[in-house]
């Protein structure tokens, strides 16, 4: 799924999660909370009802007043990766659907190595559970390459998701989708739920080079690949043009769904190698250098 290479850029990687994470167990990410550990975070106070045991009693030999040492907490994160795996990403050149997956894989990895707690599904509802640790690289990687795009996928299949757990979620997506009227599909209302979930939405749009820039021209009949709906078109620079400021249009959609909800929104083509399409994340805030 990836080169040795790929594993030693995304080794010097790290996802930037922008919540407090609050996991189950302990893990490797900064928690805001103190807690016992090894490594020794700042003095504060002692008041009451703190716990005497970490009361620094040589400190109170020296200034004659209680004071508590803090402790740094590192609890696990979650990840959620949900990969649209509709028809629709099986078109480009290069295809959608080989760059998309092989983000997935790449962030999942991320995220399997911080020992975070990932979880990787698609927008049919097709999931793994729960894995944690390197050894669910391997489960990770045999799940994507047994997956091919088929079907219908939308924003109503996003907000069905019920494997989530709250932490960071990744949605991967071309995000063109239409209503039965060719209307571009509202994904706001999907977002909104999922935000009041404790989701820290990342909308990670995937789109090949021929889709950002159309080099087509003349009278053609397009197909919709996920519903069959078909359209008959003489392609103008005019055309072209309007595409283009729809495209535009939907990103800054889906740009202002995702900060409403305290998320992110960022694209990059199926053209880039792993390094530019991680480069994309670094712009972004989503990845950072470990």
């Amino acid at each position: 799924m990836l080169t040795a290479a790929e594993l030693t850029l995304l080794g010097r990687l790290d996802l930037a999660y922008r919540r407090s994470r609050n996991g189950l167990y302990a893990g490797e990410r900064r928690s805001p909370r103190a807690a016992r550990s090894p490594e020794f975070s700042d003095f504060r106070p002692y008041v009451p009802g703190d716990d005497f045991r970490q009361i620094d009693w040589r400190a109170y030999a020296r200034l004659e007043r209680l004071t508590l040492r803090l402790y740094v907490a590192e609890e696990e994160a979650c990840l959620n990766v949900v990969l649209d795996a509709s028809e629709s990403m099986a078109l480009g050149t290069p295809p959608k659907w080989q760059a998309a997956r092989r983000l997935a894989a790449a962030l999942s990895f991320l995220g399997l190595a911080a020992m975070d707690r990932v979880t990787l599904g698609t927008l049919d509802g097709r999931s793994l559970p729960p894995l944690r640790g390197r050894d669910g690289v391997g489960r990770i990687w045999q799940f994507l390459e047994g997956l091919a795009p088929v079907g219908e996928a939308g924003p109503a299949d996003l907000a069905r998701q019920r494997w989530l757990r709250p932490g960071m979620t990744v949605v991967i997506s071309d995000f063109l989708t239409a209503d039965d009227d060719g209307v571009a599909a509202d994904w706001a209302p999907a977002l909104a739920a999922l935000g009041g979930r404790r989701q820290e939405l990342v909308l990670w749009q995937v789109l090949a080079p021929d889709e950002e820039r159309p080099q087509i021209t003349g009278d053609l009949k397009l197909v919709d690949p996920e519903t069959g709906r078909d359209r008959e078109i003489t392609i103008t620079p005019a055309v072209v043009a309007d595409y283009e400021r729809a495209l535009a249009a939907l990103r800054d959609r889906l740009s202002r769904a995702s900060e409403a909800t305290g998320g992110r929104f960022l694209s990059s083509d199926s053209g880039l190698d792993l390094e530019g399409t991680m480069l994309a994340g670094l712009r972004v805030g989503v990845v950072k250098r470990g």
